[in-house]
């Protein structure tokens, strides 16, 4: 019970959440040394419960639906698979969900934030919901990308750096380019899936990006996610020159894209991607505390 708990989570992509928060942390550690280690672990904790309430909700409303049905080469989802009720699947949503804003808003008391922060962490609990349930859900309708960026990438790092700003008695200035560098690397991850999947998400109507434009424009996406995070960021942000270093491996994990065939080549795939999300963990680190 608990493995299939464990992989409903979606392990390999839960880096998501640990890049946004480390990218926070070093704009504010980049403006103050005093920054609160603590609040930046109780961000991560917040992160990962509103990321793993995500990924649950998806399992339920996309077996609602149909859309994990037929799936070929995707991983097994644990209420398609019968591995896990539907009611409970959604009972633990709620459940996750609920310990992410409680956190949030024990964040937001212990900093002394600004009340915006629970519009902030409600918006992330209804587009976590409304990302594949609701009337007119986010992934269904090609908007799944254009969430990941805004929430991983610009609310994500920025809410981090306000919090973390805060926690040391500074005066945040947001900055929005770094941003958008992790919110492009994040959502290279959503594109491997919808790649992917695009055969299945025609069928039942999701209708991702790549459903909409085709396989080659995914392809494209995946292209200026690296372009965006390991080309342009390192070009205009000094600090996070070593992100350079990771094109190549972009490049090669867009190679093992577009040969893909197999669900083997596919779980390779994703599986370098996450990886890739891993080290631009690591290289903003390296660049940050050296620069």
């Amino acid at each position: 019970m608990f493995k299939h708990w464990l992989l409903a989570t979606r392990p390999k992509t839960l880096v998501a959440s640990i890049l946004p928060v480390t990218a926070g942390f070093l704009l504010a550690y980049e403006k103050s040394k005093n920054v609160s280690i603590f609040m930046g672990f109780l961000c991560l904790i917040y992160c990962v419960f509103i990321q793993v309430g995500t990924n649950f909700a998806n399992d339920y409303f996309d077996f609602i639906k149909g859309a994990d049905d037929k799936r070929i080469n995707a991983p097994k989802r644990m209420v398609s698979a019968g591995l896990v009720q539907p009611k409970v699947m959604l009972l633990a949503t709620l459940l996750v969900f609920i310990l992410g804003f409680v956190v949030g808003i024990v964040v937001m008391e212990l900093v002394g934030g600004s009340r915006y922060l629970l519009v902030i962490g409600l918006l992330s609990l209804i587009c976590g919901v409304g990302y594949t349930g609701g009337p007119y859900p986010l992934a269904y309708n090609g908007l799944g990308d254009i969430f990941v960026i805004l929430f991983f990438g610009l609310v994500g790092v920025e809410a981090t750096h306000y919090i973390l700003i805060l926690s040391a008695g500074e005066l945040w200035q947001p900055n929005w380019i770094l941003p958008l560098g992790v919110g492009f690397v994040i959502n290279n991850l959503l594109v491997v899936n919808n790649y992917r999947d695009y055969e299945e998400d025609k069928k039942v109507q999701k209708k991702t990006l790549v459903v909409y434009f085709g396989k080659k424009f995914g392809l494209v996406l995946f292209l200026l996610g690296i372009l965006v995070s390991t080309i342009l960021i390192p070009f205009l942000i000094p600090s996070a020159w070593t992100t350079i270093f990771l094109a190549p491996l972009g490049f090669y994990v867009l190679f093992i894209l577009r040969k893909a065939v197999t669900k083997t080549d596919y779980d390779k795939a994703l599986s370098a991607c996450a990886a890739t999300v891993l080290l631009y963990t690591i290289t903003l680190l390296l660049g940050y505390l050296e620069f």
